[in-house]
């Protein structure tokens, strides 16, 4: 155990994925089942597999999620070994079957969820708010100093034959 926090110590992902999955187990039903020390075990070989140029929390978690999507925990399985016993043990030995397979598919649809980018729904979390959409205004100034909105459509003068009057300062004339 103290290997673990001494390795953990220096991987701040580690931690932090460990608070996360922590998170899971107590908040949803499959994951309740599963050991504290089964659980750091499996976050700490999972980060050993990342690269080390991907190594967040974000990916750690991931990595977990996968590792247990592809079926270690279920029956007929790899399991995960204790490196602390002597013998080969399951540092899951005391789940049975149908908790295996209940974690198994939960660490699937929590997989799903966070490729389609819901992973919100998983941590408990309501929505982000949507990205603003506005368009960025460029203004661009006149020959004569004056700003004016570049994205505006220019104003055409009026045709010769235009019925239309012109407002002036003191009266209105019509357009010739």
């Amino acid at each position: 155990m103290r290997k673990l926090q001494s390795q953990a110590h220096r991987m701040p992902s580690c931690t932090v994925a460990l608070r996360i999955l922590r998170d899971l187990c107590q908040r949803m039903a499959p994951w309740k089942a599963l050991p504290e020390w089964a659980l750091e075990l499996l976050v700490q070989k999972s980060i050993l597999t990342l690269d080390p140029s991907e190594n967040s929390a974000g990916m750690a978690v991931q990595r977990v999620l996968e590792i247990l999507s592809a079926g270690l925990l279920l029956p007929g399985g790899p399991g995960l070994l204790d490196p602390c016993e002597r013998d080969t043990a399951d540092a899951c030995a005391s789940l049975t079957d149908q908790q295996r397979e209940d974690i198994t598919a939960s660490a699937q649809h929590a997989l799903r969820l966070s490729v389609f980018r819901q992973f919100y729904r998983v941590l408990g979390m309501d929505p982000p708010a949507p990205p603003s959409r506005k368009r960025p205004t460029s203004s661009t100034e006149s020959a004569d100093g004056e700003a004016t909105d570049a994205a505006a459509p220019a104003s055409s003068p009026p045709a010769a034959g235009d019925s239309k009057k012109l407002k002036t300062e003191d009266a209105s004339v019509p357009s010739s």
